[in-house]
């Protein structure tokens, strides 16, 4: 009799004790993986069953330590436990309300300081009311404790399992053939004429301000470009924005993500820019490494008459399982965690997209992989065409670059970020000159967006045999729309079907844009996400229309005429 009591008493502290654990273990890593493993890249094999095995292990061995522990101490452990394991399961399904997981929001994450106080006051009222429950008899409280903890382990099984019928082959079983961007001609440039366009993720023009403030010499090398700096992106997010810049395509609300995406790549404008390029000897080569939003489900077949480097990806598959491990533990620490912690578990985009490599069409977009790489390999001349080359870099999307463009966890800021950009900006402008490849190029140095508040982004340019004393600055209003018209221009072709060129505005002009912004407005209902796998985390667009430069733009956010726009479906 003794022996069986023994064996319930076991399972009792067992069910307490795998509560936290599969949720934070288990429940949290796959139910983020199902619905993002798109993005991610690999299959649930690679962690799923690893980790299944591991808590169990993990839960077997702490409640066997328990079991020795004196009676008393037993009871406030297996409270603590419990604590963690109801106050964990409430924050994940009640208290993340529209918590960015992958790289959503370009800034890293952070909680007002009330909503951190009011979090903290729930976890602590719940540690204060669970162990109130340690007054209880011992049997009664294991009963309240072993028995709630099982309901909710049962519920959370029944959504794991669920999770498992509802996911396409992808989730499990590598593609055989699959068509990805090439990365092996990414420092390749033309000995003839080249486009070299760089669009540097998330780099407002406050933060380049702020970074000139603290190192004067940032531009020295940048002496025969343009500043524009009253340049406005249209759209706040790499997603319209990229396939928006790329394209000339103007977004369509009224579209689902895939349909917008797909005019992006057929309509008759964008087919008749290509077509120039092409009949003008231009090899267009795109280097950014999440192609679904450019495609979104659509396969990158879309882009193939278009962009030269679509090619079909190697079976020789990297996998750094140590930051794999470690990146689905964080993400899931980063949802189970209140406010405070969160911020120690923001995972950044950069970490995700390169848990999986392709040694042979590997594509650089950390800034200090591309300058790393810059360094070692060089760039080297193709003399068989011109070049148009895309370089979609990570840029200020997150602090993660020193000033010798060097990741360093002890020196990263803002503005060592931003002078790091610009030290591999030089180094590559410096190899450009030295290959004699230099003035014959048009470079352009741009973001696809700034952040939520100043969306406004940097705007270099420098075209052909273009040359000056020192940089030039202007204030013209222009926006993102003008990039194709202008690349047209260079090209010294007749632009106007694609619209106005940057230089069709003057410095002090005014003119009247328009911002889209993506949010969630609570009196409009939810909308899917474009793949399908789970709900957008926004589902409208706030329509800003100013006249001026950034101050009247921060006038028009903090206004009351706006618009807003429902969304069909959300690509985040």
């Amino acid at each position: 009799m003794s022996k069986r009591i023994s064996i319930l008493h076991f399972l009792s502290n067992y069910i307490i004790v795998l509560l936290p654990i599969f949720t934070l273990c288990v429940m949290g890593p796959t139910e983020i993986y199902f619905g993002n493993y798109k993005e991610l890249g690999f299959t649930y094999q690679e962690f799923g069953w690893k980790f299944l095995i591991f808590s169990f292990l993990i839960t077997t061995l702490l409640t066997l330590i328990l079991s020795f522990l004196p009676d008393k101490i037993q009871k406030y452990f297996l409270s603590v436990i419990y604590w963690i394991g109801i106050a964990g399961y409430l924050q994940t399904m009640f208290l993340n309300k529209q918590l960015d997981l992958m790289g959503v929001s370009a800034e890293s994450y952070s909680a007002t300081r009330m909503k951190t106080v009011l979090n903290a006051c729930l976890w602590f009222v719940l540690l204060v009311l669970i162990l109130f429950f340690t007054m209880y008899p011992k049997t009664k409280m294991h009963k309240i404790l072993s028995i709630t903890s099982g309901i909710i382990f049962g519920m959370q099984l029944v959504g794991f399992l669920s999770l498992f019928p509802t996911a396409d082959e992808a989730a499990f079983s590598y593609p055989t053939e699959e068509l990805c961007l090439d990365g092996s001609e990414q420092y390749t440039i033309s000995s003839k004429e080249n486009i070299i366009l760089f669009v540097l993720d998330n780099f407002a023009i406050d933060y380049y301000t702020s970074a000139v403030q603290t190192y004067p010499e940032l531009t020295d090398q940048l002496k025969d470009f343009t500043y524009y700096s009253n340049a406005d992106c249209n759209y706040h997010g790499t997603y319209p924005s990229l396939a928006h810049l790329i394209t000339g395509n103007e977004l369509d609300p009224s579209l689902t993500v895939d349909d917008w995406l797909t005019q992006c790549w057929t309509n008759d404008i964008t087919n008749d820019y290509f077509s120039l390029l092409e009949s003008e000897d231009y090899k267009v080569n795109l280097y950014t490494p999440v192609t679904s939003i450019l495609t979104g489900t659509n396969s990158l077949e879309l882009l193939d008459d278009k962009i030269n480097n679509v090619t079909y990806k190697s079976n020789t598959r990297m996998i750094d399982y140590s930051k794999l491990y470690k990146t689905m533990l964080y993400m899931s620490c980063y949802r189970f965690m209140p406010e405070y912690f969160k911020p120690a578990f923001d995972v950044k985009n950069e970490t995700y997209t390169s848990i999986v490599s392709y040694p042979e069409n590997a594509v650089q977009h950390a800034n200090y992989d591309f300058y790393s790489n810059l360094l070692s390999t060089g760039l080297t001349l193709d003399n068989s065409c011109n070049y148009f080359t895309i370089q979609h870099l990570n840029g200020t999307h997150e602090f993660t670059t020193n000033e010798f463009c060097e990741y360093d966890e002890q020196n990263l800021s803002c503005e060592s970020t931003v002078k790091g950009i610009f030290t591999m900006l030089n180094v590559y402008i410096e190899q450009l000159k030295k290959l004699g490849a230099y003035d014959n190029s048009t470079i352009i140095i741009t973001s696809d967006h700034g952040t939520i508040d100043r969306p406004q982004m940097i705007f270099f340019i420098k075209e052909k045999n273009e040359t000056h004393k020192m940089m030039q600055e202007t204030s013209a209003p222009i926006t993102l729309n003008e990039l194709v018209p202008t690349i047209v221009e260079s090209l010294g072709k007749d632009y106007s079907e694609f619209g106005s060129s940057i230089h069709d505005f003057n410095d002090g002009e005014l003119r009247e844009r328009t911002v889209y912004i993506r949010d969630f407005d609570e009196s409009k209902p939810p909308v899917p996400c474009y793949d399908g796998l789970r709900d957008g985390k926004v589902n409208s667009y706030r329509v800003y229309t100013y006249t001026g430069g950034e101050a009247e733009f921060v006038n028009a956010l903090y206004g009351d005429d706006v618009i807003t726009i429902p969304m069909i479906d959300s690509y985040f």
